[in-house]
């Protein structure tokens, strides 16, 4: 099995300033320029600690030839997001019901299910920061008093 990383950073969603805005961040892969194969896993989009992912899911962009598929999820659910499909028709892929917070670091993951693929998709996600203000971390402290 082959662990891939992207070059994406979680500075795509900022912790300051309108963190509390919903993004959307992307990225494409194309699965030709890599020698894939079953259980191998692509880390795309970072998420960083006390993030809130709505949704996520990808567009075939370039259909594919073969019978493998791809799921999209994390490190913990490797269809958190969309269930393992072939990349054999062109447009987006049914997105499962599962916003998910992350209390730590993550990644939206992309793994080949079933055999080598070789389409092109753009990977997307529609985060929220949970730490407006914060330091994306669980060492902030109390700011308001309660009696």
């Amino acid at each position: 099995m082959t662990a891939y990383n992207s070059s994406v950073t979680s500075t795509n969603i900022p912790a300051k300033r309108g963190a509390s805005i919903p993004r959307v961040i992307s990225d494409v892969v194309d699965f030709s320029s890599t020698t894939n194969a079953s259980g191998d896993t692509f880390d795309i989009l970072p998420i960083p600690a006390n993030s809130l992912v709505l949704a996520a899911g990808f567009d075939i962009m370039t259909v594919g030839t073969g019978s493998g598929t791809v799921a999209l999820g994390d490190s913990v659910d490797a269809d958190q997001y969309v269930a393992a499909v072939n990349l054999q028709a062109a447009g987006q892929k049914v997105t499962l019901d599962a916003n998910y917070a992350y209390s730590s670091a993550d990644a939206i993951r992309a793994t080949i299910a079933t055999a080598a693929v070789n389409g092109v998709i753009r990977v997307w996600a529609c985060v929220i920061s949970l730490d407006d203000g914060g330091t994306l971390s669980d060492s902030d402290t109390q700011t308001s008093t309660y009696s």
